[in-house]
């Protein structure tokens, strides 16, 4: 079995996953609460836009390096409240819909293969109220439950669509907020003191770290094993690969997603109640506001 570290943010409190369904939204953009985020290969940017389009129900968006809507790429099938996108290792993309589709009581996670939906490969077993979701570097998918649980599935297998739930780690406490590099998978959660690596899945040790006042709410990793952990609070730190904490950003709104571009070297943050993407330098300089 690999060997799987899990750094985990502390905080003092759980800030709620909210999720704004009001008919307020401008329709002049089609950005509507974007959640989580995830950049393919090429450097593109996919957004789960968690209320987007005509019924509210959500769209995955797609922009390019230079910030421009993909519209033919859009993905609208069989979405309900999209909260979370992942690219496997071999470029299909993963999505969460926060409420029940294809059948399901609590949400899903569905595969799509070019922008169409592989609907033998849907995951509902054990799915509720997921709100964050990684892919690692061998395929396993990676859903946080509810804030309260984390299920692991294991990756398709040739001629064989059925996705295995093979691990739920059900007693880490509440915590938000999931990424993964190879085979590193970051989450932040309120229990306990300083860092924590589970190695692998259950066995834990612990790693003394800095305390943060308020906890990780987005996370998005790039490829060198550094993690960009988002706060409540609008603080934004880098989480290196050596367990150093730096910080990043203060931003004025709580983010709802991270991902990072290491093709363009760009750390995109979204603001999901302001209906607008952040495009950062690594150094923290703004480069673009997409609205």
């Amino acid at each position: 079995m690999k060997s799987i570290k899990i750094f985990a943010r502390i905080a003092a409190s759980l800030l709620c996953l909210a999720v704004f369904t009001s008919a307020s939204f401008a329709k002049t953009s089609p950005l509507a609460n974007p959640y989580g985020m995830a950049v393919d290969v090429k450097g593109n940017l996919w957004v789960a836009n968690a209320n987007g389009g005509d019924s509210q129900f959500g769209q995955i968006l797609e922009y390019n390096a230079a910030y421009v809507q993909q519209t033919k790429a859009t993905i609208t099938s069989n979405l309900n409240i999209p909260l979370a996108v992942a690219f496997d290792p071999v470029g299909n993309l993963w999505v969460a819909n926060g409420a029940a589709s294809n059948g399901g009581t609590g949400g899903s996670i569905a595969e799509y293969v070019g922008g169409v939906q592989n609907t033998a490969a849907t995951i509902t077993d054990g799915i509720f109220d997921p709100a964050a979701m990684a892919v690692d570097g061998i395929g396993d998918i990676w859903v946080q439950n509810g804030g309260v649980s984390l299920n692991v599935y294991s990756p398709i297998q040739p001629f064989n669509p059925t996705v295995n739930l093979i691990q739920s780690l059900t007693s880490l406490g509440p915590f938000s907020g999931l990424a993964a590099e190879n085979d590193v998978v970051a989450f932040g959660y309120s229990q306990g003191t300083g860092f924590a690596a589970v190695e692998p899945y259950l066995a834990s040790s612990n790693l003394q770290g800095e305390r943060w006042t308020s906890i990780g709410v987005a996370i998005g990793a790039d490829n060198k094993g550094n993690f960009y952990v988002g706060t409540s609070s609008g603080i934004v730190y880098i989480v290196t690969s050596a367990g150093a904490v730096n910080g990043f950003l203060q931003l004025s709104f709580s983010p709802t997603g991270i991902a990072v571009d290491n093709v363009h070297g760009r750390v995109y943050i979204s603001d999901g109640p302001g209906n607008t993407i952040y495009a950062y330098s690594p150094a923290g300089a703004l480069l673009h506001t997409i609205n």
